[in-house]
């Protein structure tokens, strides 16, 4: 087999690292428009959905800042020491510990302790100065969540958006712009041919099907 060029490797990482940023960005945007239904109380008794849309696009989030980052990091024309990949890295790495959780959790779902948490996780939000909390029901309620905290020397909350699931606290919004802020560096000097690879659209999507005919 012969070996893949570097330069050839990083268009392909870099085309599949963009398709997952616009996943995120979809994501982002699903979960962004569902809190701001869930804070009408009477909508959500009236459709459930958009609580399920809340913790599918949350979730989803994890999944997809995890890959973006396993993309990046296996880019084969940046330094493994880049200082921007490093940072990226380091934001990551709550991202990286909550996953294994999610992935995982039958470990701690069998220990023999008492569940006094919410196992799918919280989800908590900032809208007009007015911390919003979503637990996911269980059948015992005897659990806590902590809110968002609220930074009293500069007068703001530290983020605006927080999934707390098995210890794990994710800001989400942070680490958001943690990747897009990652991104707008590396593809400003990234030349690309042919060029339209690097438009920030997901381009011409190759969809096949096979099927099985008697004669």
């Amino acid at each position: 087999m012969m070996k893949q060029k570097a330069q050839e490797k990083f268009v392909i990482l870099y085309d599949t690292a963009k398709k997952c940023l616009l996943i995120v960005d979809h994501l982002f945007a699903d979960f962004e428009r569902a809190t701001l239904q869930a804070e009408d109380s009477m909508k959500v008794e009236a459709d459930t959905s958009i609580v399920t849309e809340i913790y599918i696009s949350t979730l989803g989030l994890i999944d997809y800042f995890h890959r973006f980052h396993e993309i990046v990091s296996a880019m084969t024309l940046i330094r493994k020491d880049q200082l921007e990949l490093k940072a990226l890295g380091k934001a990551l790495a709550p991202v990286k510990e909550c996953r294994n959780y999610l992935q995982h959790m039958r470990g701690d779902l069998m220990k023999n302790e008492p569940i006094d948490y919410p196992i799918l996780g919280g989800i908590t939000w900032i809208h007009e100065g007015r911390n919003y909390i979503l637990l996911s029901n269980q059948p015992t309620q005897n659990f806590s969540l902590p809110g968002i905290v609220y930074d009293t020397f500069e007068n703001k909350y530290l983020c605006k958006y927080q999934l707390v699931v098995g210890g794990h606290e994710i800001r989400i919004d942070t680490i958001y712009g943690e990747i897009k802020s990652f991104w707008a560096w590396l593809e400003k000097p990234v030349v690309i041919e042919p060029s339209h690879i690097k438009d920030y659209v997901w381009g011409k999507p190759m969809i096949m099907y096979s099927e099985f005919r008697k004669t």
